[in-house]
């Protein structure tokens, strides 16, 4: 183990240096977007977590966008506080999937907490592939697992080359569709550019980086979770007028998204043999090539 951190030290204390160790573990540079609270062994490669979440006020049952950033929290935390990774490498999040509780609902409470157990599965040299079980008052409201790699900075220009730098929020940004679409509160929540392929469900990624919720910090891609979140959009917007709960969704990444070139998504509604039962496959293009494919599945209400 290559530890540096007290596990057991809460974030919220009065000395500020395990709240600057986790801004530098989670890559983040917003205090509020920290949901990590505190990190303890648990065993040979498994570690339990707590993570609090702000009150959620939006549409919906709970933020999916804190369930994802729960999870990459935990996964960065323990790959560089335990396992020795070093925080100047480029992180590569190579695959995830995520299944949540049907009927999960977050709290209004802004002390809403949930506790993460973390384990190590995988053995590969150059990533981490771990699992995660997340839990609200011990019961179980997710299950995910992912890929975790990285690049050292000199390797990372090379693969990056003429991308590896971008005018930071200097690229046009087509108009969002209606929030309400898409499930989200607000236009700058909004991924999906409105399009004349929109009937079609296939929109243009818009990348408004306003939205320090999704973008934290400049970087020179599209973050993984970014394209995530897109992916969960469309999938809403795919299933209108009629809501869907979403419950499992996969994703694996396949190549960076760029900024200033355009990024279409485009979702297929799949068959499905179960009553009320919704699936969709999204897929993200740039420059001709795939960059991502997720499939999502989720709950239809019954009337």
């Amino acid at each position: 183990m290559f530890s540096t951190i007290d596990p057991t030290r809460p974030l919220a204390d009065d000395s500020g240096s395990f709240s600057e160790k986790l801004g530098e573990y989670t890559h983040l540079r917003h205090a509020a977007a920290i949901l990590i609270r505190a990190c303890r062994p648990a065993g040979p490669d498994a570690f339990t977590l707590t993570a609090r979440w702000p009150a959620h006020v939006g549409p919906g049952p709970y933020d999916p966008r804190l369930m994802a950033q729960t999870i990459r929290q935990s996964g960065l935390l323990v790959a560089h506080a335990e396992y020795g990774v070093p925080t100047g490498h480029q992180t590569l999040l190579n695959s995830l999937n995520i299944t949540a509780e049907p009927g999960f609902h977050a709290g209004e409470a802004a002390d809403f907490e949930v506790d993460v157990a973390v384990t190590r599965t995988g053995r590969r040299a150059a990533s981490l592939a771990m699992e995660f079980r997340i839990r609200r008052d011990g019961a179980t409201v997710c299950l995910a697992d992912a890929e975790f790699g990285w690049v050292s900075p000199a390797a990372y220009r090379r693969v990056r080359g003429r991308h590896s730098t971008v005018g930071w929020g200097e690229w046009s940004l087509p108009e969002p569709v209606a929030p309400e679409l898409v499930d989200r509160a607000a236009d700058d929540d909004v991924l999906l550019g409105a399009c004349a392929d929109s009937a079609r469900h296939r929109w243009q990624l818009r990348n408004d980086v306003s939205n320090t919720v999704l973008f934290d910090h400049p970087v020179d891609h599209v973050p993984g979770l970014v394209l995530l979140e897109a992916a969960q959009q469309a999938a809403c917007a795919a299933a209108g007028p009629a809501p869907v709960e979403l419950t499992d969704i996969a994703i694996n990444y396949a190549r960076y998204v760029e900024f200033d070139e355009p990024c279409s998504i485009e979702a297929r509604r799949l068959t499905t043999l179960l009553p009320n039962w919704y699936a969709v496959a999204v897929t993200g293009r740039q420059g001709g090539e795939v960059a991502f494919e997720a499939r999502l599945r989720g709950l239809r209400p019954q009337a």
